[in-house]
């Protein structure tokens, strides 16, 4: 075993505690009522969208009178996201730090003339891109387990038919 598996397995470690804690943070704070909410904003969005390429004036005004609805929503869930994004940015920040304290010399060979911009440095990945490419590889299968998926740009649980469509898809 080389001197590095035990910082690699670490900060992978530390990666796969901090991911688990954000997204059960964003399952405690927005409910499965603020997604629906979120969807019908959307949905409101893009009829309103249609009606005016369509030039349907009548339309229009009517989903008009709905629109300080569909903002408070909206804000809501974006104070939501916010709260749960600085939280989750401090945690990964003080995660980073603190490895970054023990490990921040740490180089990892790469092999032959492999090279990734920004992250590794005469063929050799850095702490900061191992740190970083350990935190991408492993958010997205947690936030599968966590039955969360990207949507309209923000984290959202998966709807019973986005789950059945999977399965018909896969």
């Amino acid at each position: 075993m080389g001197p590095n598996v035990f910082p690699m397995l670490l900060v992978v470690c530390i990666a796969v505690l901090t991911i688990s804690v954000t997204n059960f943070l964003r399952r405690i704070l927005i409910k499965k009522q603020d997604i629906e909410k979120m969807r019908e904003a959307n949905i409101f969005r893009q009829e309103l969208m249609k009606a005016r390429r369509r030039g349907d004036q009548k339309t229009v005004q009517r989903l008009e009178k709905r629109m300080d609805y569909i903002k408070k929503v909206e804000f809501d869930i974006m104070k939501k996201n916010l709260v749960v994004m600085g939280i989750s940015m401090v945690i990964f920040l003080g995660a980073y730090w603190i490895l970054a304290t023990l490990f921040g010399g740490l180089r990892l060979s790469l092999p032959g003339d492999f090279f990734i911009p920004f992250i590794s440095q005469g063929g050799a990945l850095t702490f900061y891109g191992w740190y970083i490419l350990t935190f991408f590889a492993v958010s997205l299968p947690l936030s599968k387990a966590f039955g969360l998926s990207m949507t309209g740009g923000s984290l959202a649980e998966k709807s019973s038919q986005d789950k059945k469509q999977e399965k018909k898809e896969g």
